[in-house]
């Protein structure tokens, strides 16, 4: 059943377009034509798995249509879309597929801090294989041209976060520093960035959730989703970078299983969905 919050069941887009035109909100768009009597809550299944892509498809297509401006997302099960026969396993891969970008980068925002990572939920061995020179070159050169945006503060520096811990004599307790992250940072100075560290993540989040820094890069994500769980456990969302219209996507996944008991917190995507607002009204994003 559909809830009765919603004004208007629109079925397809000329619908939703004269919907729209004549002023309705709180629109409920069906994008999926699956038997909901065969629908169960908390189950990765071939057909939850079609509905969830069916309806990120249809979602952008009504933005790319001019019907809406903004796209809020929560999480996919991977599990459902593999049973569902598709190669994609997100809702990042999936966008990238359906608006034809290629080049899309994922940043967490929480309170004050805009985190990027070097990697995107990748087991750590295979993040660690990603941590290179040019990879943390380029990551900087991304950050950086994205700067020209309101979003952030110009005059504040990019600040890296270290990979090992400090010891007590001021040293890194791995090699990865010195042979990696401090090479490339230098050249990234060379090149103009406005980038500092490499620094500790205790004392580089202590800085960042006042507010020092313009973005943050960390070389593995869980340290970023770390610490926006902490700084901000609620208030904290991702934006992705790259595509023809904003995205917004909600960070702190509920599990599968507890899917359709009603007891998720609707906090975070109320978060992602005012802030979704403000910054389209705003237009932060150029």
């Amino acid at each position: 059943s559909i809830d009765p919050c919603f004004a208007y069941i629109a079925e397809n887009e000329e619908d939703l377009r004269a919907a729209e035109e004549n002023g309705v909100q709180f629109i409920f768009y069906r994008s999926s034509d699956m038997d909901m009597s065969k629908f169960s809550y908390g189950k990765a299944t071939a057909d939850t798995g079609r509905a969830a892509y069916e309806a990120l498809q249809a979602a952008v297509s009504i933005i790319q249509n001019g019907l809406g401006s903004c796209l809020v997302t929560t999480p996919v099960s991977s599990k459902a879309l593999e049973k569902a026969g598709y190669e994609e396993r997100s809702v990042f891969s999936l966008l990238s597929r359906f608006a034809s970008s290629s080049r899309l980068i994922n940043m967490i925002v929480a309170g004050k801090m805009n985190i990027f990572g070097l990697t995107h939920r990748r087991a750590l061995s295979d993040a660690l294989s990603s941590l290179t020179r040019e990879n943390i070159i380029e990551a900087l050169v991304s950050i950086d041209a994205l700067k020209v945006s309101r979003f952030f503060d110009k005059e504040k520096p990019i600040a890296v976060c270290s990979l090992n811990p400090g010891d007590r004599d001021g040293e890194w307790t791995g090699p990865e520093e010195s042979g990696i992250i401090i090479p490339a940072i230098e050249i990234a100075k060379r090149i103009e960035i406005n980038v500092v560290g490499p620094i500790s993540a205790e004392s580089l989040f202590r800085h960042a959730a006042k507010g020092e820094y313009s973005a943050v890069l960390v070389m593995t994500a869980s340290v970023g989703y770390a610490a926006s769980a902490a700084a901000a456990p609620d208030e904290s969302y991702m934006l992705t970078w790259g595509l023809p219209f904003l995205r917004l996507g909600i960070i702190g996944e509920a599990g599968l299983d507890d899917a359709g008991k009603g007891i998720a917190s609707i906090k975070p995507m109320v978060t992602a969905v005012l802030e979704g607002l403000r910054l389209s009204e705003k237009d932060y994003m150029v």
